[in-house]
């Protein structure tokens, strides 16, 4: 400090710095006196609308010139497809000028519209679109487009869009043309013979695009009704919730017709159990056609062993495999030489034990009744049992009828004691052995040219012979 105040220089420093600290108190002794800034004034009222102009009169403007000018509706001449007039640069055939000037003659209509002047009428259908009545603009662009046909939106679903909601919204299968958004590859734009405007019957429309199912059809022996004339009853022909487009799954949609029978099998005493598997009714039957008799997979005895060729274990029982006894078995009863297990089975259930077509005792033990061998008295004579002595039967000492012995007493034997209802190694279907509780009862049969001899855990040997009368030590099974 003592340098500057003794320095010329240094004086010069002290002085201007002296009075920029005056010069500070000063400014901020008036910034305290000074008074508030006055409060923000609100916007001011915006002025009032003007009127709107007069639309300008277009009808004095000369068109001599055309109409597609830069001034006037250059546009129209853009479009990629451009209808016929427009292309050609000619607005009068549809639009007449009054000398020259932008008035034009009110154009004459037929049926509803000016288009069908130049465009040759459609005959008539009894679908009709409604746009199809006299409103062909709501769809058509008149003076060209994207696409040959000038459809506002295009030739897709998003022309038709335009006016119908997006029936894809929330399906989980669709079907592949209302994917790809093309509905004109099942329905008419303009009308039809056939409802929602198809372009043909719904089964002719879906089987000319599936042709698997419609060569199923040549030849079939059987063909569900539905897919002669309308597969919609069973398919929703835009998409659904299940595969296939299937209106409901299963049983439920077999229902839709065959309520009444299902119902009659629900009661059933024995239902065949196959009726409740996951495929249903779909388990034995094919949907659309078969070369079987009721639309069934294949023939019935192959449809049968399909389950029943192997050991099939139930909650309450144990069902033998048939296929294996068929297989290792030298004679057949008929209905298998046949293929026909529905001889004598129902297929799909039966107030009957072992879904049994007529009656048949399910004990081993059933002395003979009427009606209770129905099943077998379809086709065997029903004189086997009834006669003590008779010559109608083989099995039989002299002319002891030794089936009506072994019926026709207190502990009468059912047929199935002796013999095999599906196959045997032994003639006349004479079992091998017989299941007995626990046990299965060993049968021993012989047969001669006029008789035979028979030992099982019922008896001791015995003889029979139809000529000469055989005396054995009894002439009563024990």
């Amino acid at each position: 400090m003592n340098w500057l105040s003794n320095n010329a220089f240094g004086k010069r420093l002290l002085g201007l710095a002296a009075a920029l600290a005056v010069a500070a108190l000063v400014v901020a002794a008036r910034l305290d006196a000074a008074p508030a800034p006055p409060a923000p004034r609100p916007p001011a009222a915006p002025p009032p609308a003007r009127p709107a102009a007069p639309a300008a009169d277009t009808s004095q403007i000369d068109i001599s010139g055309g109409c597609l000018t830069a001034e006037c509706h250059a546009n129209l001449g853009e479009p990629r497809f451009k209808h016929g007039p427009v292309n050609m640069g000619q607005c009068a055939p549809c639009h007449v000028p009054v000398g020259n000037r932008h008035v034009f003659q009110e154009m004459p209509q037929v049926e509803g519209t000016v288009c069908l002047l130049c465009h040759q009428p459609e005959a008539a259908q009894p679908v009709v679109h409604q746009p199809f009545r006299g409103q062909c603009q709501l769809c058509h662009d008149p003076h060209g487009g994207d696409n040959r046909y000038f459809v506002m939106g295009g030739l897709g679903a998003e022309g038709c869009a335009r006016c119908h909601s997006d029936i894809r919204q929330g399906l989980d299968f669709v079907h592949g043309p209302v994917a790809l958004g093309e509905c004109l590859a099942c329905h008419t734009p303009h009308q039809s013979a056939h409802k929602g405007l198809l372009s043909e019957s719904r089964g002719e429309l879906c089987r000319s695009c599936h042709v698997d199912v419609a060569a199923s059809l040549e030849g079939a022996v059987s063909i569900h009704e539905p897919v002669r004339d309308d597969c919609g009853g069973c398919h929703s022909p835009h998409g659904g919730a299940n595969e296939f487009f299937l209106a409901a799954q299963g049983r439920q949609l077999c229902g839709e017709c065959h309520a009444g029978f299902l119902t009659q099998i629900d009661n059933f005493k024995y239902p065949h159990k196959v009726m409740d598997a996951d495929r249903g009714c779909e388990s034995c039957h094919r949907p659309h056609s078969s070369n079987q008799a009721a639309l069934l997979t294949t023939n019935n005895q192959d449809l049968c062993l399909e389950c029943h060729g192997q050991t099939v274990r139930q909650a309450d029982r144990t069902l033998s495999n048939v296929g294996a006894q068929i297989r290792e078995a030298r004679f057949l009863h008929g209905p298998l030489r046949e293929d026909n297990c529905i001889a004598c089975h129902k297929a799909h259930g039966s107030d009957h034990p072992n879904i049994l077509e007529l009656a048949f005792p399910a004990e081993f033990y059933a002395p003979y009744r009427e009606g209770a061998y129905d099943l077998c008295f379809n086709c065997h004579d029903r004189q086997l049992v009834l006669e003590e002595r008779s010559s109608a039967t083989g099995f039989r000492n002299g002319s002891l009828n030794l089936h009506y012995l072994h019926v026709n007493r207190e502990k009468g034997r059912s047929c199935r004691a002796c013999h095999h209802e599906h196959a045997s190694s032994q003639p006349n279907h004479v079992r091998t052995e017989v299941p007995f509780g626990r046990w299965p009862m060993p049968v021993q049969f012989s047969k001669t040219e006029s008789g035979g001899t028979c030992s099982t855990g019922c008896h001791l040997p015995y003889r029979y012979d139809r000529v000469n009368e055989v005396q054995n030590r009894t002439e009563r099974p024990s």
